[in-house]
C-alpha cells in the first residue's frame, strides 16, 4: 500500500461504539465517568530495543468502567530530535481491520520526512481482537464444514460452501451458541476509538494527532465524530465513506456494506486505467502495450469456463487486486497477464505460483487478507478480526443468500472485482445483535477542533476517491488532497505528498485547496 507497502485493505475497513447511545444517536464526547487513566510502564521491546513496548489495561466494556479490563499491546518509536522541539505523540493505524498498528509504528518513520519522526513519538496500539494480549477467539464444538479455498465464490456450489462455513463461524462467535472470548462483544471501532483517547490521556497529550490509512480512516473519522474537541492534526489516507460502512443510505437491507463502499468499482477503474496507460506508453515500457485489455479479456473468458493450466478465475482476479495495491505491482501484473495469455493460447509453460497470494506478497509486500481458522484442543477455534470489527459495525442483509444476488449485481457494475469485494462481508449475515450493542453509527458530520487532512488516490483499488470526497464534506473545515496515481493510499507515494504531510504535521499548514500531487514516478518507468 505504498513503496514499502502496508497491508490492510478491505479488504481493508470499519467503525462503532463504547459508552454510546443506540446506533444512529449522537455520541457523547465526554470521557466515561469512572475510567482511571492508566499508567504506562514502557520498556524496551524484546525484539527491537530501539522502541518502547507496553501492555495498557483499558475497560473491557466502557459501560462498566470499573469492571473487567483488557490489555492492549502498544509500541512507541520515540521522537528522534531535540526533546524541546517535540510536539507530542502521533498515533498510527494501518487498516484491516486486523492490521498490527505496533508493527506499522515501528517503520512509519521510514515512510515520512525526517521532520515528522524528529518531532513526534510514533505510537501504534493493536486494536481489540488483533494483538497477542487480546486476540479474537471463537470456539464451538459444532463440526467444522469444509473451508472455502477460493478467493470468492464463482458458482452456486462454492456459494453454498461459503455460506455453510460462515454459519459455522458466526455460530462460534455468538454467545448464545458458541464460546467466544469476552473481547468479541467489544470489538467495535468506537471501542477502539475510546481506547485511543484513553491512551492519549495516558501519554499526556491534550489533543490526538493521528495518521490512519484504509480502515484506519474509519477509526479516525469515528474518533473525530466522538471526540471532536480533542482532534489535533489528523490525516486520513485512502478513505472509507463512514455512512456506507455503517448503515448505508436506506439500502442496508439489500446491499452488504462491502458492496455499498464501492471498492469493486475502485479496483475495476484502477485496472482499466492501468491498461489504458500501458497502451499509451508503448511496448518499450509495458509488455502488454497494444492489446492490454484484450489479453486480459481473453484470459478471463477462458477461465470463466473452468480452470486451465491449474489456474482458476478467482485466483487471477484476487491476485490482480493484490498487485494493484501498490503502483510497483502494476508492471508485474502486466507481465504475468502476458505469460498467462501465452500459456493459455500458445505452447509456453506457466508458473502457477505467480497467481497465488504468496507470490504477490513477495513482490509487492501486500495481499488481500483471508480468515485463518484452525483446530485445537478438541474444539473448533477461529479468529477473523476483519469480521469481528466490520460485522459489529455495519448493517447488512439478514439472509446469507443475499450475497449471491449482491455479488452478481456488483460484478455487473464493477466487472471482475465486484463479486470479490462483496463476498468479503458474507460472515456478517445474521451477525448477533449482542455483538453490536455498543457500535457507533453517526452522525459523522461534525466540526473538529482542528481541520483534518483528507487524502485520496485517483486510482485506488480498495478505497476509491469518492470516499475521501464524502469525508471531506462531512468534516467541517477539512481539506482534500489528491494523488493522481495508482495504489492503495498515498503515503510515501510522492514528494508532493511528503511535503504536504510534513507541513501539516509539523506546522499545521494545510495544502492549497484543489491541490493534486503527481506520483513519485511513472507507472511504467522508462
Amino acid at each position: 500500500m505504498m513503496h514499502r507497502t502496508i497491508s490492510g485493505s478491505l479488504l481493508t475497513l470499519a467503525l462503532a461504539g463504547g459508552l454510546l447511545a443506540p446506533a444512529g444517536a449522537p455520541a457523547t464526547a465526554a470521557a466515561p465517568p469512572g475510567v482511571d487513566v492508566p499508567v504506562i510502564a514502557w520498556a524496551p521491546c524484546e525484539e527491537a530495543p530501539d522502541f518502547d513496548c507496553a501492555t495498557v489495561p483499558v475497560p473491557l466494556d466502557y459501560d462498566e468502567p470499573e469492571g473487567a479490563t483488557v490489555d492492549l499491546d502498544v509500541l512507541r518509536a520515540p521522537a528522534t530530535g531535540d526533546p524541546e522541539d517535540r510536539i507530542g505523540s502521533l498515533f498510527v493505524n494501518p487498516g484491516g481491520p486486523g492490521g498490527t498498528a505496533r508493527d506499522f509504528a515501528a517503520f512509519f518513520g521510514e515512510l515520512v520526512p525526517a521532520s515528522v519522526s524528529e518531532r513526534y513519538d510514533i505510537v501504534g496500539i493493536d486494536p481489540r481482537g488483533t494483538g497477542p494480549s487480546a486476540p479474537m477467539v471463537c470456539r464451538t464444538d459444532a463440526q467444522r464444514p469444509g473451508y472455502p479455498r477460493t478467493w470468492f465464490p464463482t458458482n452456486g456450489k462454492q456459494a453454498r460452501k461459503q455460506i455453510r462455513f460462515d454459519n459455522w463461524f458466526r455460530g462460534a462467535c455468538d454467545p448464545a451458541t458458541g464460546d467466544p472470548s469476552p473481547i468479541v462483544a467489544q470489538m467495535s471501532t468506537a471501542d477502539t476509538a475510546r481506547d485511543m483517547d484513553l491512551v492519549r490521556e495516558a501519554v499526556g497529550d491534550s489533543e490526538l494527532h493521528y495518521y490512519g490509512i484504509s480502515y484506519g480512516t474509519q477509526l479516525g473519522t469515528t474518533y473525530a465524530a466522538m471526540f471532536p474537541e480533542t482532534v489535533g492534526r489528523m490525516i486520513l489516507d485512502g478513505v472509507l465513506d463512514p455512512e456506507e460502512w455503517t448503515t448505508g443510505h436506506g439500502d442496508a437491507a439489500t446491499r452488504p456494506f462491502s458492496e455499498r463502499l464501492g471498492s469493486g468499482y475502485g479496483a475495476w477503474q484502477s485496472l482499466t486505467a492501468a491498461f489504458a496507460e500501458c497502451d499509451r506508453v508503448g511496448k518499450r515500457r509495458c509488455v502488454l502495450a497494444g492489446h492490454a485489455s484484450e489479453a486480459w479479456n481473453d484470459v478471463i473468458r477462458t477461465l470463466r469456463r473452468g480452470p486451465a493450466k491449474r489456474v482458476r478465475y478467482d485466483m487471477v482476479v484476487g491476485s490482480a487486486l493484490s498487485y494493484l495495491y501498490s503502483p510497483d505491482g502494476v508492471p508485474w501484473l502486466m507481465k504475468e497477464i502476458k505469460r498467462l495469455h501465452r500459456a493459455l493460447f500458445g505452447r509456453s509453460s506457466l508458473r502457477v505460483d505467480a497467481w497465488r497470494p504468496g507470490a504477490v506478497q513477495r513482490r509487492v509486500s501486500d495481499r488481500l487478507p483471508l480468515p485463518g481458522p484452525y483446530a485445537a484442543g478438541g474444539w473448533a477455534r477461529t479468529g477473523n478480526a476483519f469480521a469481528g470489527v466490520a460485522c459489529s459495525d455495519s448493517d447488512n442483509p439478514e439472509a446469507p443468500s443475499a450475497w449471491i444476488a449482491a455479488g452478481n449485481r456488483a460484478d455487473k457494475a464493477s466487472p471482475w472485482f465486484g463479486k470479490l469485494w462483496t463476498w468479503a462481508s458474507s460472515p456478517c449475515a445474521r451477525w448477533p445483535e449482542a455483538l453490536q450493542e455498543d457500535r457507533f453509527a453517526g452522525p459523522f458530520d461534525v466540526a473538529p477542533a482542528n481541520p483534518v487532512l483528507v487524502v485520496g488516490n485517483t486510482y485506488d483499488p480498495a478505497t476509491p476517491l469518492h470516499g475521501a470526497r464524502a469525508v471531506n464534506r462531512l468534516l467541517d473545515g477539512s481539506r482534500l488532497l489528491v494523488l493522481d496515481g495508482w495504489g492503495h493510499g498515498a503515503l510515501a507515494g510522492s514528494p508532493c505528498i511528503d511535503d504536504a504531510y510534513a507541513a501539516y504535521l509539523v506546522d499545521g499548514a494545510l495544502p492549497r485547496p484543489g491541490t493534486v500531487c503527481r506520483p513519485r514516478r511513472a507507472l511504467y518507468p522508462r
